[in-house]
């Protein structure tokens, strides 16, 4: 209780009180922030001298209440880019580069109902080439997109051209290819893979190209992602490598 009153006092009643009044059904901005802060605690990542939050977030919203926030989504990642950056400060952790907030919409999401996912740019960053300045940096920068944001420092480097074939499961014969941008693997219309497994999640774990090399994440799915037969959180792709979600095996070939 401690908290959402400090949450509620962060935010600011006026603010509250104006989302309330305009909002009245849905989801609220207040349970974001608090769902930020409980995915904060939950992803936090000790290293020898800092402890790392995640600086990457996601927010999935119902097409619903998607177009009902939209004309606020200013306002709202505002709030949430302070938040970020005062909740950092006052508990001494660190952030491997600014925050960057994306709102999406999910149509497969119930009324009233949002997601939450968030990462870090980069997991293997060594504590001493961190930039100082990105422990309680300004994040004004910090948008909103209807597309997925990459960070600017896996665009930097030379781009990977290579593909992902489904090769058993119920979608074999789909393909795709991947490069710099971050590919999206699950159930959801709208990712760079849809799969049709039920054994599968609607987001069920993403590609992204860090430091020259493409990098496989969970996203917290339920039936957990498998590369070469092992469970992974996160692993760096190499060609002939065999991701499986659910009932599905998919190639990563670099060309």
């Amino acid at each position: 209780m401690k908290f959402v009153r400090s949450l509620e006092n962060f935010i600011g009643n006026q603010l509250e009180d104006f989302f309330n009044r305009k909002f009245s059904s849905g989801v609220q901005p207040v349970e974001l922030a608090k769902q930020i802060h409980r995915l904060i605690e939950r992803e936090k990542a000790v290293g020898v001298a800092h402890i790392y939050i995640p600086d990457r977030y996601i927010v999935f919203l119902t097409m619903q209440d998607f177009a009902k926030l939209e004309p606020s989504f200013a306002l709202i990642t505002a709030e949430l880019r302070t938040y970020i950056q005062e909740y950092a400060k006052k508990k001494d952790y660190s952030l491997p580069s600014k925050p960057v907030i994306e709102i999406q919409s999910d149509k497969l999401l119930k009324r009233g109902a949002f997601q939450i996912l968030a990462s870090f740019s980069n997991l293997q960053q060594e504590e001493g080439k961190s930039d100082p300045s990105s422990k309680h940096d300004d994040i004004s920068g910090t948008q909103v997109f209807d597309k997925p944001v990459y960070g600017e420092t896996s665009l930097r480097h030379v781009q990977l051209d290579a593909s992902l074939t489904v090769i058993e499961g119920s979608d074999t014969g789909l393909a795709v290819d991947i490069g710099a941008k971050r590919a999206n693997l699950g159930r959801r219309d709208s990712n760079e893979l849809p799969l049709s497994d039920v054994n599968i999640s609607r987001l069920h774990a993403y590609i992204v190209f860090e430091h020259g090399s493409h990098v496989v994440y969970d996203a917290k799915s339920l039936n957990g992602t498998y590369v070469n037969q092992h469970r992974v959180s996160r692993k760096q792709l190499h060609s002939g490598d065999r991701i499986k979600l659910g009932n599905t095996v998919i190639l990563y070939e670099v060309k």
